[in-house]
């Protein structure tokens, strides 16, 4: 594996710190991974975000996480979800004119808020994961029609995310979905990331590109 710094503008007062991992073998795909709530200690350097670059870069995808605007060096003012649309777009934008290849879209909490508002923007969506979605902060935005499979991930002890809610999701989806529930997990996911990692990393394998 190998990782490059990168800084990705997003407009003139909007520039974002980002990090691109790259497999060793050339890259089937990359994915976009996109961080919890910043307003609560929410960065790339979450444990989670890690987890989940660690399972892009096992699937064989190149990975590209990023700090949202406000979210010290990425400039800018944290905007509750808008601007941090834009910054998703403006990512994904950057991710494939650098590596031509099919994107994937993967999210943790408030990441999956944002990613799901914006995924309809984005054009062609290989494959996502939905991780600990907090919808105590508000609905997913459907899953794009076109989009690939789509993979939700949640703690039995998640007090932020509804099971019930998720589980209604997954179902609507058809063959498109699938829930998986972590028995005593909560939230933050700590201690679960290796299960993370093989979850993840086993549903981007079988992704179809």
């Amino acid at each position: 594996m190998s990782q490059e710094r990168q800084r990705i503008p997003v407009n003139p007062g909007v520039t974002l710190e980002a990090a691109l991992s790259l497999p060793t073998e050339p890259a089937k795909a990359a994915a976009l991974i996109l961080h919890p709530h910043p307003l609560y200690g929410g960065s790339m350097d979450n444990n989670v975000v890690q987890a989940l670059e660690q399972a892009a870069l096992a699937a064989g995808w190149a990975a590209l996480k990023f700090n949202f605007r406000g979210v010290w060096p990425s400039t800018g003012q944290h905007d509750h979800g808008q601007g941090e649309q834009q910054d998703v777009i403006a990512a994904a934008a950057w991710l494939r004119d650098r590596l031509g290849l099919p994107l994937g879209l993967l999210g943790y909490s408030f990441g999956t808020l944002v990613g799901s508002a914006t995924a309809p923007r984005l054009g062609a969506i290989a494959a996502g994961a939905w991780i600990a979605p907090a919808l105590v902060l508000g609905p997913l935005a459907p899953w794009p029609p076109h989009a690939g499979p789509l993979l939700l991930v949640a703690g039995d002890r998640d007090p932020y995310t509804r099971l019930e809610g998720l589980e209604a999701y997954a179902q609507g989806l058809g063959t498109r979905g699938r829930l998986v529930t972590l028995p005593e997990a909560d939230h933050f996911l700590g201690g679960r990331e290796s299960v993370l990692i093989q979850e993840v990393s086993a549903w981007l394998a079988q992704a179809p590109l």
